[in-house]
């Protein structure tokens, strides 16, 4: 470590004794509001200066926390790192697996929450049968039910100006849920039906899980005092999910696989995990880019020159009518890459490294803050601009300017500004590390495959449908964990002329 600057003269917010920085969050004055991380990584990233670090040390019930703001840094430490690397622990979501119901988990903990070497051999037997692309496009059938239910009810749930709910975010996440059933439990669960008992407590399960783990998660741990009230909510939701899981395993569905190799349990652990962290995200994703397409006039009119040419009719989609779509891909990247559902992905580091000059001793928890990054000039210029071209290859770009309706005036402008910005980004490239929607390397998102699948088609099928409108103001954002808009979605739908689909 010749040569790097001590770990006490790195950038950060002075802790006071005995209480350290945990009083911070506690408070909740800004910039250390919980729901507000956005907020505090803007200023860390302002106290670390061009390329630097900044940390977060002596949490109560918490390793220190390093930000280290430069993606060649981030690349670096993830490209070191040993064949069971170590996240961050969810405290209370260890304590349920490990603790609580040890009785069930017992020597197979799952995926989320834990480390070493029972996450290494529990990952050794499910990662075959979820990464590999032959599942996730072999699912697309499936998924394609659940959509077109869903877009059906979102027609159903329209008021009389054609507007969406107050509640639509939660609209979303039974759409998640059911997706998720659809290709992991080979079933449907009745989420997206108004009078089904099972379902309702489905919903209440994922309200209470969601709305307790931020209280849990992300503030002091009280629940390891006394049982709070949103630890009991949390407990219950996931032995309701649990349950859910038990019960509604078939023989279909690539729990299922798992099932006939290694038993129900693994299965039904495999399950749990994947409601766990396929639901709020994948919801998340698509309310930010159905918003980002709905204040986009230009990127939505090309979004649906692409889906009128490429949508097939008279049959249902597979794996190959998504391939024919890189606009819409590009659209979920520009979007993840303004609003991530995660704001950063961490490591715990396992021995004394050196980081962005400094020394950091082990157990340190590195958090690598990529919505910073992605949302920064230097890497992606013109970051506030919803620009999905930036993301085409340059093949694809003629080809989507070759398509793009005939337009003057601002229309026009619009079109020469994205030329601009694409020609920016072509002269910096796209540094593969300054935004990592779903992480990188063994512990990147295990259902990534599944999740785009689902986001392309829900979106394919809602803006072949619909023209999609925001008469309202900015959305603001909090942190749930997932990034979240705080404001209803309360968008217009108005059917295109000649594309009310057989849906």
């Amino acid at each position: 470590m010749s040569g790097a600057r001590c770990y006490a003269v790195m950038p950060g917010p002075r802790p006071l004794p005995i209480i350290g920085n945990s009083w911070r969050f506690a408070i909740g004055k800004n910039p250390w509001k919980t729901r507000a991380l956005d907020v505090s990584l803007w200023f860390l990233r302002a106290l670390a200066g061009a390329g630097g670090a900044a940390k977060v040390a002596r949490l109560f019930g918490h390793p220190d926390l390093v930000f280290p703001f430069c993606a060649e840094e981030t690349a670096r430490i993830y490209r070191r790192e040993d064949s069971m690397p170590h996240r961050a622990k969810a405290p209370c979501l260890s304590h349920y697996k490990q603790d609580l119901r040890k009785d069930f988990f017992g020597d197979e903990p799952g995926l989320i929450g834990v480390h070493g070497e029972p996450w290494s051999r529990f990952r050794s037997k499910v990662s075959k049968a979820l990464i590999a692309p032959e599942a996730a496009k072999t699912a697309v059938p499936d998924l394609e039910y659940v959509t077109n239910d869903f877009v059906h009810r979102m027609e159903c749930i329209l008021d009389d100006n054609r507007e969406l709910p107050k509640d639509f975010l939660t609209e979303l996440y039974k759409w998640a849920l059911e997706s998720v059933g659809a290709w992991a439990l080979g079933t449907r669960l009745g989420c997206l039906k108004d009078n089904d008992a099972e379902a309702r407590e489905i919903i209440r399960c994922i309200h209470g899980f969601f709305h307790s783990v931020p209280a849990l998660e992300l503030s002091a741990p009280l629940w390891r005092v006394y049982s709070t009230p949103a630890y009991k909510t949390y407990i219950e939701a996931l032995d309701g999910f649990r349950s859910l899981c038990l019960q509604r395993l078939t023989d279909k569905g690539i729990c299922s696989q798992i099932a006939k190799n290694y038993g129900e349990k693994v299965a039904t652990i495999l399950a749990l995990d994947l409601l766990l962290v396929g639901v709020d995200t994948t919801a998340a994703a698509a309310a930010s880019t159905m918003y980002l397409l709905a204040k986009n006039d230009r990127a939505q009119r090309k979004l649906h020159v692409e889906l009128n040419n490429n949508l097939p009719r008279g049959r249902g989609m597979c794996s190959k009518d998504l391939d024919k779509l890189p606009y819409l891909k590009a659209c979920v990247k520009e979007s993840l890459r303004m609003k991530p559902v995660i704001l950063g992905n961490g490591r715990c580091i396992q021995s004394d490294a050196v980081i962005s000059g400094y020394e950091v001793p082990k157990g340190s928890h590195i958090v690598f803050p990529h919505y910073v990054l992605s949302n920064e000039e230097r890497y992606f210029p013109s970051p506030m601009e919803y620009v999905p071209e930036r993301w085409l290859r340059d093949s694809e770009v003629h080809e989507s300017m070759d398509r793009r309706p005939r337009e003057g005036g601002a229309g026009q402008r619009g079109h020469s500004r994205e030329a601009e910005v694409c020609r920016r980004q072509k002269e910096v490239g796209i540094h593969p590390f300054a935004s990592l929607p779903f992480g990188f390397g063994r512990r990147m998102c295990i259902g990534k495959r599944f999740a785009e699948a689902e986001l392309q088609l829900l979106l394919a099928k809602v803006f072949h449908k619909y023209e999609v409108s925001w008469r309202y103001g900015e959305l603001t954002y909090s942190v749930t964990p997932t990034y979240v808009p705080n404001e209803p979605l309360q968008f217009t739908l108005h059917k295109r002329n000649g594309n009310d689909t057989n849906l």
